[in-house]
């Protein structure tokens, strides 16, 4: 009878399923539960020779706050007490892990190993499949649109992709990043991104033509077609895009839709999403190779290849154009080649000064020739996915400086944010002794021209300085002060501007 009751408490999980990884070294293959321990059978994974040890902190977590805490372990060692195995010449080594036992009605855990860094989230123990919420309409079947393969050939722009990640928590560890290819440039690019805590992102990428990119979350890659200018909104299925990364599920996971679509290129990304090609991306790519490789186009998209790889090495390299560089691009035979390489190395400048504005004061320029309602945009532009807190200041302003005293320790504080300082002052502010004043002042320092600072002071309020505004990571204006409101309001609304 006894052994019976035993037996009725003993669970077995095969190939749990979970909703996120940061870690392709081990893997849960099977999860048993018993009154007397939660046993994992795991699969570790790295080159052969390779000594396997695991912290004796790693447990296992669920909602409450409780958790299951590692106490043996078998072919791995525990803080390297023991002499560790090592990793099987095919790659990989079986172990077992004992942890103290999981409550019969918690229905999914988190292994964290903080030594390591390895985490899994949402560990399945009662469902195949960790349980997402996809609204109905994405998933009733849309009529195709007649313009969903988009045009071969060269077409600068900015692609835009707006993201859901469902099934995501802010707890999780999440690295993000769209990487790509463009055949110009030396190096492939790769764009952080980030996620707000609701998982939605939004995304712009300058493309030369429509590319097939990879966006990467963790472990995991979906995907993305692109199309310069135009915009995709993505809908990811979290769990079934990490399972289907790992090499225990992905084979179950590969050809189920991990990811919905509304926009540019919407049937092409569908059957990514849900398969490894894509019939109507091979049928583009024969389009775009016969358009490619024609004599009347080959000939000349090959001489200005080797006319721009070169000046695109140096900019990598440098961050800017030179003279000699843009002659050159005066002389190719495809305009979209030299537009598109002036507009990387335009964003590569910006962002070379806006890394050196965290460090030091960095004097910005802005085209006299820019008015009215392109001023404000055209200054933002360079930090579109950053906090940004615009400071309207005039050198002779005694309030303006004793509030920039005050604002040292913000900067210090929110040091780790990725938060943007510009400060704006017009005529009345010498040139010379503006100059003088910026040593101490890191950030992006904008002199305007007189019709361009009572522009702006006439749209947003600013009847006086100093004068604030708070710009959130999506380019919406957050907040307005005129007068300094204090330190702990602007840090508040800088905290919020990163994170909503």
């Amino acid at each position: 009878m006894a052994l019976q009751m035993q037996a009725n408490r003993r669970k077995v999980m095969e190939s749990p399923g979970f909703v996120l990884s940061n870690t392709a070294e081990i893997e849960f293959k099977r999860i048993i539960q018993t009154s007397e321990q939660t046993q994992v059978d795991a699969v570790m994974y790295g080159k052969p020779g390779t000594p396997v040890v695991i912290s004796s902190k790693a447990a296992l977590k669920w909602a409450d706050g409780g958790m299951a805490q590692l106490r043996e372990a078998e072919r791995i060692s525990i803080d390297g007490v023991t002499e560790p195995e090592v990793i099987d010449e095919n790659g990989t080594l079986e172990v077992t892990l004992s942890f103290s036992p999981v409550p019969s009605d918690v229905h999914e855990v988190d292994f964290i190993e903080p030594e390591m860094g390895w985490n899994i989230f949402g560990i399945q123990l009662s469902r195949e499949e960790p349980y997402v919420y996809v609204p109905n309409y994405l998933t009733t079947d849309k009529p195709e649109r007649s313009n969903e393969i988009p045009e071969p050939g060269l077409a600068v722009g900015k692609a835009v992709v707006n993201g859901y990640i469902l099934g995501y928590d802010p707890r999780m560890s999440l690295f993000t990043e769209l990487e790509y290819e463009d055949g110009l440039f030396p190096k492939e690019w790769k764009q952080s991104i980030k996620v707000r805590q609701d998982g939605s992102f939004h995304l712009e990428a300058e493309l030369l033509q429509p590319t097939l990119t990879a966006l990467r979350l963790n472990e995991a890659v979906l995907k993305l077609f692109l199309v310069p200018d135009e915009e995709v909104t993505v809908y990811i299925n979290l769990p079934r895009l990490s399972m289907s990364a790992s090499r225990l599920l992905g084979k179950r996971y590969e050809k189920k839709q991990k990811a919905w679509f509304d926009g540019a290129a919407e049937t092409i990304n569908r059957e990514l999403a849900s398969s490894p090609s894509s019939a109507a991306l091979n049928a583009y790519r024969a389009v775009e190779k016969g358009l490619m490789e024609s004599p009347e186009v080959a000939s000349r998209l090959q001489s200005d290849y080797e006319q721009v790889m070169p000046i695109c090495t140096r900019i990598t390299a440098s961050s800017s154009l030179s003279s000699d560089d843009r002659k050159v691009l005066k002389t190719v035979n495809f305009p979209e080649i030299r537009m598109y390489v002036e507009a990387v190395a335009e964003a590569l400048q910006q962002n070379a000064e806006r890394m050196e504005s965290v460090k030091e004061a960095v004097i910005a320029s802005l085209d006299a020739q820019v008015e009215g309602a392109d001023i404000l945009p055209k200054i933002i532009a360079p930090h579109k996915g950053r906090a940004i807190l615009i400071d309207f200041w005039a050198t002779w302003c005694g309030p303006c400086k004793k509030s920039m005293q005050s604002m040292v320790p913000l900067k210090k504080n929110l040091s780790s944010k990725d938060i943007v300082y510009i400060y704006l002052t017009g005529p009345s502010s010498p040139e010379n002794i503006w100059k003088s004043n910026l040593s101490k002042m890191t950030g992006v320092h904008y002199r305007l021209t007189d019709s361009q600072w009572k522009y702006l002071c006439t749209s947003y309020g600013v009847t006086g300085i100093p004068a604030y505004l708070i710009i959130s990571h999506d380019g919406k204006l957050q907040g307005r002060y005129v007068g300094f409101p204090g330190v702990d309001v602007l840090q508040k609304d800088l905290i919020r501007a990163i994170e909503e």
